[in-house]
């Protein structure tokens, strides 16, 4: 049994994450959960199954206390000899990583729940965090994120570091088992009466700490605009605490919306308020993918949240009044809606779309069922353990490998190999680079080259450099023809010689590619393949590769990954050189030029369809 960390900076955190460690614990973990160790009680520590260890720690900077906790987590590290150490939040991501990173702990890996560099703070703020989080990826084998933008953002700012995306969920079996034991004791009425909230009108419910983040003014003016205009047919539950809460009181006083308002304090659980609530909503800059949300879309309540970072990937948005029917969800791209995203600061458009929601009792039970059926498919903590495990298995293999003195050995190798084929290369065939680039330009025109944004190793993306093969014909609407009409004779026969290749020694040089590994190919299949289709971006792609000498543009977009994976599996100098050879040989005989019937080869769309490229 492997014994696995999760350092978080505040205690409190064991509320998005207990659940998910208490999956994750027992079968083939060992796990403990590290913090500061504020907002924990005995009672608390009781209800999970899990370990607990106590570091103090600091949410803000502070140089010295830091490097306390640093150092006291290092010994933590090196007495319990843990097998992984995964880290969350931004503060903890440092502190533990570096810890980590010094106890020698065989697998590190930190988990982005909201990057702390974002748009709309102040120039150094942004400098800073960002540069700290691009130090910290130094310090960790792997990072993980919880939505998938953010991932991309991680993925750019460590270009050196895989990113997986981990996702959120929550745990239906439990939230159910609450909502039945709540019911029980629930009188709706009464806990609305309790606080002063008015009987006969539908209430909706807002759960955010009181911090700038997340942006209560912006919900206080939508809310005092709706009155203004005679729309406002709701009272709101504000639940939370923060530096925030005396302002916003004030705020809500000064509107003079005490009535419309009400605020009820830190709620834990939040079930009865989430089981009571006609609808929710969530006002943020920006999110991980947004907790309360999901809870309340499991108890199948309609959402109405700002369109920003993490929200937008968790609700389907019925945007405006012509994207449904009067009491339906109405779908988006094939997706039943589960809720509206107006823009960020946008009261205009907050006040109409919560007048909406309010107002229509058939609209915000069909948005909620759709909800309820986004969660089970998409959102739940099994699914979340599911990635992690499987992102542990491939860490830890990975890591091993890494340590192993022939992988380090080949590593070198092979980019040194790179270097010294492809410059001579490019040296040695200037002339015939030279007569194609002019023979390019008379058949086909100007550019010479095609230049295309390709994904590289980890998906980070590069431009590919090729020799134009194709006309740039279009037809009476300016779209591109299809490829049998643009691709020339002239084009075939560079495509049969492989001379369109040559120009990609360049990305070789740039350390884009290398001579061999799987082929790039469009930006537009990153979010197509399987997790373990993706695996062929472990490495640089190549000019040639295993897939194309065991069949090229003649197989199958499956099996051509299955070849790509077993590659990175198993490539070795010896690999490269016979797949170098028969290369050559496959060229000089040309074959698996294209796919039968095919100018080109299909487009891939998932591995269950296929369509032509265009």
């Amino acid at each position: 049994m492997r014994k696995v960390a999760h350092v978080c900076t505040s205690g409190i955190s064991h509320k998005i994450l207990g659940d998910k460690l208490t999956l994750l614990h027992g079968a083939d973990y060992d796990v403990t959960f590290i913090s500061a160790g504020d907002g924990l009680d005995e009672t608390i520590r009781a209800d999970y199954p899990f370990h607990w260890r106590d570091v103090p720690m600091s949410r803000t900077i502070q140089p010295l206390r830091d490097l306390r906790s640093i150092w006291r987590m290092r010994k933590l590290f090196i007495r319990e000899r843990y097998d992984v150490v995964h880290t969350h939040t931004a503060k903890a991501g440092l502190i533990g990583r570096v810890a980590a990173w010094l106890a020698g702990v065989p697998v590190i890996i930190h988990t982005s729940h909201g990057l702390p560099f974002y748009e709309g703070q102040s120039r150094g703020a942004y400098a800073v965090y960002r540069l700290l989080e691009k130090a910290s990826a130094l310090f960790c084998h792997a990072l993980a994120s919880q939505n998938r933008e953010d991932a991309a953002v991680m993925q750019r700012l460590a270009p050196w570091r895989k990113v997986y995306y981990e996702g959120n969920g929550v745990d239906l079996e439990k939230l159910d088992h609450a909502a039945s034991d709540a019911l029980l004791r629930l009188n709706r009425n009464d806990l609305k009466r309790a606080y002063g909230i008015r009987e006969e009108v539908p209430m909706l419910l807002m759960a955010a700490r009181f911090e700038p983040v997340k942006d209560h003014e912006l919900f206080i003016d939508a809310i005092a605009l709706a009155k203004r205009e005679g729309k406002l047919c709701w009272v709101t539950a504000l639940a939370g605490q923060g530096p925030l809460e005396g302002a916003i009181r004030k705020r809500i006083a000064d509107e003079g919306l005490d009535g419309d308002i009400i605020l009820i304090g830190q709620q834990s659980p939040l079930v009865p308020w989430l089981l009571i609530a006609d609808a929710v909503t969530l006002t943020s800059e920006k999110e991980g993918i947004p907790r309360s949300l999901m809870e309340a879309m499991a108890y199948g309540k309609p959402v109405v949240a700002t369109d920003v970072l993490g929200t937008r990937e968790l609700v389907v948005s019925a945007g405006s009044l012509a994207h449904y029917s009067a009491g339906g969800s109405g779908e988006v791209n094939g997706q039943a809606a589960t809720g509206e995203l107006v823009r960020y600061r946008d009261v205009a458009e907050l006040s109409d779309a919560l007048s909406r929601m309010m107002s229509d009792k058939a609209r915000r039970e069909a948005l909620g069922a759709a909800g309820r059926s986004r969660i089970e498919a998409h959102f739940t903590e099994s699914l979340v353990v599911k990635r992690i495990k499987e992102m542990y298995a491939e860490v830890e293999a990975q890591a091993a490998k890494a340590r192993q003195w022939r992988h380090r050995l080949r590593h070198f190798s092979k980019r040194a190999v790179d270097l010294c084929i492809s410059v001579p290369a490019v040296v040695a065939l200037l002339p015939l680079l030279a007569v194609t680039a002019l023979a390019v330009r008379m058949k086909l025109g100007s550019p010479v080259l095609f230049r295309q944004q390709r994904p590289g190793r980890y998906g980070n993306p590069f431009m590919l450099f090729k020799f134009r093969t194709m006309t740039d014909g279009k037809d009476s609407s300016g779209r591109d023809l299809p490829d049998e009409v643009r691709l020339t004779a002239f084009g075939k026969l560079l495509r049969r010689l492989s001379l369109d290749e040559l120009p990609q020694l360049l990305n070789v040089i740039r350390g884009d590619m290398s001579l061999i590994g799987p082929r790039p190919l469009l930006m537009e299949y990153m979010g197509l393949y399987t997790p373990e289709q993706a695996r062929r971006h472990d490495v640089r792609p190549g000019i040639t590769g295993w897939a194309q000498v065991n069949g090229r543009n003649a197989l199958t977009w499956e099996d051509k990954f299955k070849l790509d994976v077993w590659y990175v599996d198993h490539g070795s100098l010896l690999l490269d050189c016979k797949i170098v050879f028969i290369t050559i040989v496959k060229v000089l005989k040309r074959e698996g030029i294209q796919q039968e019937g095919q100018a080109t080869v299909r487009k891939f769309a998932g591995s269950r369809n296929a369509e032509r490229a265009i």
